[in-house]
């Protein structure tokens, strides 16, 4: 019998989120540093990794999400993903960063939809 908690039912979703949660660490960083947030060549290749992140591997897992595909930790990872998306949408709207297509509301039903 296998440990759901721990095994993913679908290869890769750990590492989504590992990526995930490592670049809204990097926005907040970016975006708490006036001379990098101000550097457009910077928030440019900033823009294009996230870009590719949120319409990749975010759509990725909202999709298993969705399906009810994600093992329990990864459900309560993904989450804590998307409320952390939701308190960094005033830094994505000031650095004119893509923002997440996903929906962001939580489980109560509150929270920001999609643009």
């Amino acid at each position: 019998m296998s440990d759901e908690s721990s095994t993913s039912r679908v290869a890769g979703i750990h590492v989504d989120l590992d990526l995930l949660f490592a670049h809204v660490k990097a926005l907040r960083e970016l975006a708490s540093d006036p001379d990098q947030s101000h550097n457009s060549a910077r928030v440019y290749d900033f823009s294009i990794r996230w870009g590719t992140l949120l319409y990749g591997r975010l759509e990725r897992l909202a999709y298993y999400h969705r399906r009810g595909e994600l093992a329990p930790d990864e459900r309560a990872r993904y989450e804590s993903l998307r409320c952390e998306l939701r308190e960094v949408l005033p830094l994505v709207e000031r650095l004119g960063l893509a923002r997440p297509r996903v929906a962001l509301e939580d489980a109560r039903g509150t929270g920001v939809q999609p643009a």
